[in-house]
């Protein structure tokens, strides 16, 4: 009985170690089957994320592809080699713009081109240009074209699931069908030496651009997106372009809204087979963008070449030359008047030229001549310019007015010259027939010798 009861003892014992060992190897065997299935979930979610990406390229493929058809046929181009596209993240986009400015400007080349704009008044004294070009392009590009490697890019969170980046792709697409059609150097798109032109050529560009894209809207667009759009539209950023200064803002805006209505114009004309002729023979000033009539038709009127003949002592270091032109002038006035009576008095501009000289370290001497469609024209400019550096400066002075008076101004008696003296520079604005001459300079002795030689000069 002893031996009996032992052996049960041991028989219960093994059958409970058996039973302990099978439901640890069960245990065993679940866990591993637990981590299969969550490497077979992982796997799965993967392949799943794949197939979602494949999809959302052949989506993006298919709408780019209907978006280039669409395009092309309203441009009436053809895409002679397909387009190449790009995905950036948008944390890239500020070293970007950066690059592309180093690339066509040295630091002492921006430098000197931003204390050109300030000492005329276009900037205010305490602006860092790129650093708010920077800001200002950061905050509004929303895809662009890169006639350098002929790449379209776009931001890696942007689709083509909604009619406003459909609309902005076929905007691109304009410009890679320019680039593939047009000879892009050959328009004056990069001139450091003058603004205006490169705001001509820019107009033409970007004014093609907008016009079709807008065509490309009115023709594709799907309204039951427009909350989307709407969504998408009160969540874009201005508050820089809002608060930038006028000659800035108004530098970025002009080749999409002026140059839009002067595309239109032109090609309410002669269609798209005119817009093809300007490639070749682009607007030569923004003139002749602000009234297209200058441009088209008899009225035709080219800037006039001006040379500024006074000639800078031996000492004299040249820092930087340029053209301001009609847009220009009507962004210096806007700071002191409404838009219209800005345009007013810009109007009449026949040609400008500008030199900033460096005579020695923290003095420059800045030379500023404009040429005037008539006399009366040039008076306006010379009223509007004393009446803007009073404004400026506070300076007391018959030609004060009420700021955004739409009225020119008019001086209680006609003077043919103006001096101003101001933070260790003398400024001084004087007329002659046609002509208006602009000097700043870093004292009075310098201005009455430049002024001298201007009216001995024929």
């Amino acid at each position: 009985m002893v031996w009996a009861g032992t052996a049960l003892l041991a028989f219960i014992t093994v059958a409970e170690l058996s039973r302990e060992e099978y439901l640890a190897d069960l245990g065993e065997q679940k866990a591993k089957l637990d981590r299969d299935l969550w490497i077979l979930d992982r796997k799965n979610r993967r392949e799943e994320k794949l197939i979602n990406a494949v999809k959302a390229v052949m989506g993006q493929e298919k709408a780019r592809k209907e978006i280039e058809i669409g395009i092309s046929d309203l441009r009436k181009l053809p895409f002679s080699k397909p387009v190449v596209y790009r995905r950036m993240a948008r944390a890239e986009i500020k070293q970007y713009i950066i690059s592309k400015l180093g690339a066509q400007y040295t630091t002492e080349e921006f430098h000197n081109y931003e204390l050109s704009l300030k000492r005329i008044g276009l900037l205010p004294m305490d602006v860092d240009l790129v650093k708010m070009v920077t800001e200002l392009l950061s905050e509004q590009v929303a895809a662009f074209y890169d006639p350098d490697t002929h790449e379209l890019y776009t931001f890696a969170e942007a689709n083509l699931d909604n009619n406003f980046e459909r609309t902005i792709m076929a905007h691109e697409l304009v410009h890679a069908l320019q680039d593939q059609n047009f000879n892009f150097k050959a328009l004056a798109l990069r001139a450091k030496d003058n603004d205006d032109a490169a705001s001509a050529a820019s107009a033409l560009v970007e004014g093609d651009a907008t016009y079709h894209m807008g065509v490309f809207l009115r023709m594709n667009y799907k309204a039951h997106e427009i909350l989307g759009d709407l969504q998408l539209l009160f969540s874009q950023q201005n508050d820089k372009m809002y608060s930038a200064p006028p000659f800035l803002r108004d530098s970025l805006l002009f080749p999409y809204q002026d140059g839009q209505i002067f595309v239109s114009e032109v090609h309410a004309h002669g269609g798209n087979s005119a817009l093809d002729a300007m490639f070749a023979n682009p607007p030569q000033s923004t003139e002749q963008v602000l009234h297209p009539e200058k441009y088209i038709g008899p009225a035709f009127d080219p800037p006039v070449a001006v040379s500024i003949d006074i000639k800078p002592r031996a000492s004299w270091k040249k820092l930087h030359e340029n053209t301001v032109g009609e847009m220009g002038l009507r962004s210096l006035f806007t700071q002191r008047h409404t838009d219209d009576a800005a345009a007013v008095i810009a109007q009449g501009w026949g040609g400008d030229r500008y030199v900033l000289y460096e005579t020695e370290p923290g003095k420059w001497v800045l030379i500023w001549k404009t040429v005037w469609d008539s006399e009366k024209d040039a008076r306006e400019f010379f009223d509007g310019m004393d009446d803007f550096y009073r404004y400026r400066y506070q300076a007391p002075g018959p030609l004060a007015q009420p700021h955004g008076t739409a009225s020119k101004p008019k001086p209680a008696s006609p003077s043919d010259a103006v001096l101003f003296s101001v933070a260790k520079q003398k400024q001084c604005i004087t007329i002659r027939g046609k002509t208006v001459l602009f000097l700043d300079a870093p004292d009075a002795k310098t201005i009455h010798a430049l002024l001298d030689e201007f009216h001995r000069l024929k």
